[in-house]
């Protein structure tokens, strides 16, 4: 039997918080005391902030090798995010289904993983339940998770971006998942952009020179949520969220920083002068050898390339568009400049990010919830801030697959303040929350699995493996283990193998030396046994 079945073999599940059992067909919430759940979506965010800075291979350690400095960056980014991991569990491996907006959000929220759906890139924005594959709206009849607790009972409501394109109620998929739905505007000001922002990219300033955080678009929303938590009543213009006394509820705040345009307030670019970042010509010709031992396949997904005598060169990029503009523009080591002007407005995006997650901490702890309410927090996917000559996402490396995840669930106090350096999934989220609720799945296609186990005891042995899949259903990741293997769509040829216990910037490519032949086809093997699309999607 497949492996995405394997997970769904439960029809009574346990109530947490009572130790009571609840029939799954049970509809209205009927237990008093049942779990609410606060879901905080982030996206583009990459796992660089305080939680992550001193992992092995991050980022932030190329960019501040002092280590006193890279943690005093690393607070100044994510301070909130450390307080919320204190009352929980931070994932160190978790990854999403997709490194695109569209497919891992559609694959977190239906439980349905891309090389199911066909859903593999963000489609043009297409709105995921009008998505077709081989002729079908493969997803045009799912549950999703809201939908089906709010089906059992739940008070689901939401503002920002959960699924793809959330500033549209259609898009937000509506009155089918949400009994509420509104987007809160934000009022900064007019937004400056940055002289070394080339025309392929944008950041800048938002607001006057007075500006804060508090008055970005992103912030609005969190305190819209956070009124609701604190009073039980918010209002957006003509729209009344009202939390009600007699079911549980599931929030979703959505934060749309640090995507691009990364343009922030005044008060968050001062934290990250460029003068403090360590940003050389070594680090540019380091990642630039990097294409000498990726398949070809590999190379048009970011800025590495090769000249005709097989020699790294640097190619075609976004990324590579900062370092030519600001190579343009006459200042000596321009293109680096242009590098860390980048790297200062996306790390004061995360903290607009950190000081939401912040103003909903206020919110939970000034309210009557604190002891019921689950919160998580999951970025859609990783960022490329350079490695590899890429800016953004859209590749199968760890810095757009790897994502952040949290889950503070009040009554595991025993993992509170944990990390889970386990491989794990965003796809794990649907039949985790689903076992939180005392809640059946849906329907046979939901992937994943339940991640309570890891909440009460995050080192104990966790050996599912965890597949992400972009562009097509023929390209996708397997992370086993220390080991993970991409594989291309064509040739099995066009392989990358890393062992990243030892190489986390997966900089050696091992997919053909002979001594890991047998570990190769072991996971090719596995990919076409549980990973592939032969099974239609069951309701």
């Amino acid at each position: 039997m497949s492996r995405v079945y394997s997970a769904i073999a439960w029809v009574v599940l346990p109530v947490l918080t009572h130790g009571l059992t609840r029939l799954a067909e049970v509809h209205g919430a009927d237990t008093p005391n049942q779990k609410n759940i606060l879901m905080i979506a982030v996206d583009d965010l990459k796992t660089i902030g305080s939680l992550y800075s001193e992992e092995s291979g991050n980022f932030l350690q190329r960019i501040y090798p002092d280590a006193n400095l890279r943690r005093s960056i690393a607070e100044r980014m994510t301070p909130n995010f450390s307080r919320l991991a204190s009352r929980g569990v931070t994932f160190t491996n978790a990854h999403c289904a997709s490194p695109a907006c569209n497919p891992s959000r559609a694959a977190l929220m239906t439980g349905v993983p891309p090389y199911l759906s066909g859903l593999t890139t963000n489609a043009r924005g297409v709105f995921f339940r009008d998505y077709r594959y081989q002729g079908k709206q493969s997803l045009g009849n799912v549950t999703t998770l809201p939908q089906w607790l709010k089906q059992h009972g739940w008070y689901t409501a939401t503002t920002g971006k959960i699924f793809h394109n959330g500033g549209s109620f259609r898009h937000a998929d509506g009155n089918t998942s949400w009994s509420d739905w509104t987007d809160v505007p934000g009022n900064a000001g007019k937004k400056i952009r940055d002289v070394y922002s080339p025309r392929s990219l944008d950041w800048g300033v938002e607001g006057s020179v007075e500006a804060t955080y508090r008055e970005l678009n992103d912030f609005r929303k969190a305190d819209f949520i956070g009124t609701l938590l604190q009073t039980g009543r918010s209002r957006d213009r003509e729209k009344t969220f009202v939390l009600p006394e007699d079911s549980p509820f599931f929030l979703a705040c959505g934060i749309f920083r640090p995507h691009l345009p990364f343009y922030a307030s005044p008060d968050l670019l001062k934290l990250f002068p460029t003068e403090e970042m360590t940003v050389t010509q070594s680090l540019l010709d380091e990642f630039t050898a990097d294409s000498n031992d990726l398949p070809d396949a590999a190379l048009k997904w970011c800025g590495l390339s090769r000249d005709q005598s097989g020699h790294p060169v640097i190619g075609k990029d976004r990324f590579v568009d900062i370092l030519t503009h600001g190579e343009s523009l006459g200042q000596i080591q321009g293109k680096l400049l242009g590098w860390k002007r980048m790297l200062q407005h996306y790390f004061a995006s995360c903290a607009i990010a950190d000081r939401c997650v912040g103003r909903l901490l206020d919110a939970v702890d000034q309210s009557s919830y604190r002891d019921n309410t689950i919160i998580i927090l999951w970025s859609d996917h990783g960022y490329h801030l350079g490695e590899k000559l890429h800016e953004t996402k859209f590749t199968l490396w760890n810095d757009s697959t790897n994502v952040n995840l949290l889950i503070a669930d009040p009554s595991s106090v025993k993992g509170h303040g944990s990390k889970c350096n386990s491989a794990v999934s965003l796809l794990d989220l649907f039949p985790t929350l689903c076992k939180q609720a005392g809640l059946a799945l849906p329907n046979q296609s939901i992937a994943g699995h339940d991640l309570s186990p890891l909440l009460a005891n995050p080192t104990m042995t966790w050996e599912h493996p965890v597949v992400c899949t972009y562009e097509s259903v023929d390209s996708q990741m397997i992370l086993s283990g220390r080991f993970k293997l991409i594989r291309y769509e064509g040739s099995e040829g066009q392989l990358e193998l890393y062992d990243l216990e030892n190489d986390p910037e997966e900089f050696t490519n091992l997919a053909h030396h002979p001594d890991q032949a047998i570990r190769v086809r072991n996971l090719l093997d596995l990919l076409d046994r549980d990973y592939r699309p032969t099974s239609k999607i069951t309701e």
